[in-house]
């Protein structure tokens, strides 16, 4: 009886082992099962890492936020999606401060603002809508003291193009003050194009239209870059070569003071010779104040109109006495051989070469083809000394002389020697260059080409 009740009591111990064995090993295997989950965290679709404690990372985010918009001083949000999944993760631990190192590598944040426009085009954004008209004003004073004077104002002012803000949320590095946006305008090439803006009208500046796109996030500028250095505006954003255009039309009212020259009133002296004059007074410029109206496209001036004008000062008369006494002319229509001597004519007359050229030696005499009164006695870089000599109906030059016998106003008699043969100015060798023209009617020597050159061996009868 005893050996039953002992075996039945081991009997029942047994089992109870069992299965407080069971027990303890199923409750362990639990207890590891369920410790095995994990949070697994995505930020912006990248798994930044594991954690136990979700609030611990929201929190964490919310501090990062928070820190950079007082960085930026302005209103932030966290701009990646972050994601938390349970997942069974045995072999892994959780480690929140990685999970926090992955979390600022990831981080992104944007900020609203207002994109400004240039024919529907971005350009560059800015923290508020006011920043496009505090650009404008920047612009207007910079080039106001330039072109508003006592002289010169701007009247009007005009853009060819349609400027706008829209409404966007962006990566506050992007954003650009006012200074920095003329800054860019000018380094892509069209700050040029932004000239005097003298009176930013009323008009224009109730153009300007703010659409409520409050979700728009501008995904149309890959060139936006993170500035190497924040005080150079140009390392902000790099747009591709005219892909913002800015053109510029002003009107300027400019006063400026323009001479009046004097005219010249002629006396005639009938006891002067006609080659000679005197001045007897000199003549004096005037002065007029003109006002302009100019109309200038990205600062290049397209039309002028003059609307006014004042004289300030009258302009005085010059007055010239001018000789009318007719000279002899040729006569017989031959002249004497204007050297001393044959000599050889090596360079004939031409359409180029308004003369001949008579080589003789140096120091030969050069006579006057006829009487006359010498007009010029003077030098020239190509003519060298030389001589112009009216005998009424022509004119005959001496050119390349050595020496002058004769001065201006002498009167010559035909025959005379009246220069030397010589090299001076264009000359190859010693020669004597001698031309004939025949007087245009207004018996007065004024240029060099006045008169009409002829052949001068027509007049000697020899070729």
């Amino acid at each position: 009886m005893r050996c039953s009740l002992f075996r039945a009591m081991q009997y029942q111990c047994a089992w109870f082992i069992i299965g407080s064995a069971v027990f303890i090993i199923t409750t362990l295997g639990l207890f590891h099962y369920f410790n095995s989950y994990v949070y697994v965290v995505s930020v912006g679709g990248h798994e930044a890492g594991l954690v136990e404690d979700v609030l611990e990372v929201e929190i964490f985010i919310e501090d990062l936020t928070r820190e950079h918009s007082d960085r930026y001083g302005m209103e932030l949000e966290f701009s990646k999606e972050v994601a938390f999944s349970r997942e069974s993760r045995p072999d892994c631990n959780p480690d929140p401060e990685a999970v926090q190192h992955r979390i600022k590598q990831l981080a992104s944040f944007l900020t609203e603002a207002y994109m400004i426009e240039v024919d529907g085009k971005p350009f560059v954004p800015v923290a508020s809508g006011n920043e496009l008209e505090i650009m404008f004003e920047s612009l207007r004073e910079e080039y106001t003291g330039e072109c508003d004077s006592d002289t010169a104002r701007v009247i009007e002012f005009n853009l060819e193009e349609d400027l706008g803000l829209k409404e966007i949320k962006v990566d506050p590095r992007y954003i650009f003050t006012a200074e920095e946006t003329v800054a860019l305008l000018r380094a892509n090439g069209v700050g040029s194009a932004m000239m005097a803006d003298a009176r930013l009208s009323k008009a224009f500046r109730s153009s300007l239209h703010l659409p409520t796109i409050i979700e728009h996030e501008y995904n149309s500028r890959p060139a936006l870059e993170e500035a190497a250095d924040p005080d150079r505006a140009v390392n902000k954003v790099k747009p591709e070569a005219g892909e913002v255009t800015v053109s510029v039309r002003t009107l300027e009212e400019i006063t400026v003071t323009e001479k009046i020259p004097y005219t010249t009133e002629y006396l005639y002296d009938d006891d002067m010779p006609a080659t000679e004059q005197e001045v007897k007074e000199p003549g004096r410029d005037g002065k007029k104040e003109v006002v302009y109206l100019v109309e200038r496209k990205n600062g290049q001036e397209i039309e002028r109109e003059k609307v006014n004008a004042e004289v300030i000062k009258e302009p005085e008369a010059r007055v010239e006495i001018l000789g009318r006494k007719q000279m002899p002319s040729t006569g017989f229509g031959q002249f004497v051989w204007p050297v001393q001597g044959e000599g050889v004519i090596y360079n004939g007359f031409s359409s180029r070469h308004t003369g001949v050229d008579i080589h003789i030696c140096h120091g030969t005499n050069v006579l006057a083809a006829d009487d006359g009164v010498v007009t010029y006695d003077g030098y020239g870089d190509t003519q060298g000394k030389y001589l112009i000599i009216r005998h009424g109906a022509y004119w005959t030059l001496y050119l390349h002389n050595s020496e002058h016998l004769v001065t201006k106003g002498d009167r010559v008699n035909r025959g005379q020697p009246i220069a030397r043969v010589g090299t001076t100015g264009r000359a190859f060798g010693p020669h004597l260059h001698f031309e004939v023209r025949v007087d245009d009617g207004s018996r007065e020597w004024n240029s060099y080409y006045q008169h009409k050159p002829v052949d001068p061996l027509q007049f000697f009868n020899r070729r």
